[in-house]
């Protein structure tokens, strides 16, 4: 009889563990497609990954700064105006170490995420250009689908003391005067900003967009004609120096 029992039990714990490899791969799957979705600029199979409801948010922590969205109308606008204005994904994304639990219809997943540049971005950056986060999701199962409700990506690269963490954190400053209406003030950041890394195609986007800001179309073209030249595959630049010199 104590050998029937053990072997139940045995029997039992394969079982669960099989089901819950097949809710984890299930899990993995559902994050990996919202990845090839918003690489592939997909809206319609991005939002088929996350749930959608009120309580849906995104929140994203660096040294930059922390940022949350909540609702999912207001995260769904938020990529659908990304798609937009980025038609085109520029990076490739690998997901990795995962750490996995569900109980139920509800689960967490820890994991990494590398963005790599789709080309090779040597001779436009000081920098690799890889990108390293760290996401946690919670995901809820509806109708047998696994969705993710909430997600917090990390970015501990951002803190890392180099000469590139030096630039996005000026960047940074620089947007937030922009946004806060002192065009001038933002200007004078850029400027500064492309004094100290000459060669980053991104400095030279960001003053381009300071000068548009300030009603100085000259200046403004020559910013972003600075840009494309260190880097062809920007898109998003030429589309705007289009504008500008249509105008």
């Amino acid at each position: 009889m104590r050998k029937l029992t053990i072997l139940y039990i045995f029997v039992l714990f394969n079982v669960i563990t099989h089901a819950q490899s097949g809710e984890e791969a299930n899990i993995k799957k559902t994050i990996q497609a919202g990845s090839d979705a918003g690489r592939n600029r997909n809206l319609e199979a991005w939002a088929a990954t996350w749930q959608h409801d009120p309580q849906t948010c995104f929140t994203f922590v660096g040294k930059g700064g922390y940022n949350t969205i909540r609702t999912w109308d207001s995260l769904k606008s938020m990529v659908e105006r990304n798609f937009k204005a980025n038609p085109k994904s520029t990076t490739t994304t690998t997901l990795d170490n995962f750490s996995i639990r569900s109980d139920g219809n509800l689960a967490t997943a820890d994991y990494d995420a590398l963005d790599v540049p789709a080309s090779d971005q040597s001779s436009i950056f000081p920098y690799d250009g890889r990108v390293k986060l760290h996401c946690h999701d919670v995901l809820v199962k509806e109708n047998g689908q696994w969705r993710t409700i909430s997600r917090i990506v990390t970015s501990p690269q951002s803190y890392d003391a180099n000469g590139h963490a030096a630039e996005i954190d000026l960047n940074t400053a620089g947007y937030d005067l922009l946004f806060s209406k002192k065009v001038k003030e933002a200007i004078e950041v850029f400027k500064l900003n492309v004094k100290l890394h000459p060669e980053s195609w991104n400095v030279y986007d960001s003053l381009g967009e300071a000068y548009a800001a300030a009603g100085d179309k000259k200046e403004a073209i020559a910013n972003y004609e600075k840009s494309i030249q260190l880097n062809p595959n920007n898109d998003s630049g030429k589309a705007t120096l289009a504008k500008l010199k249509q105008k």
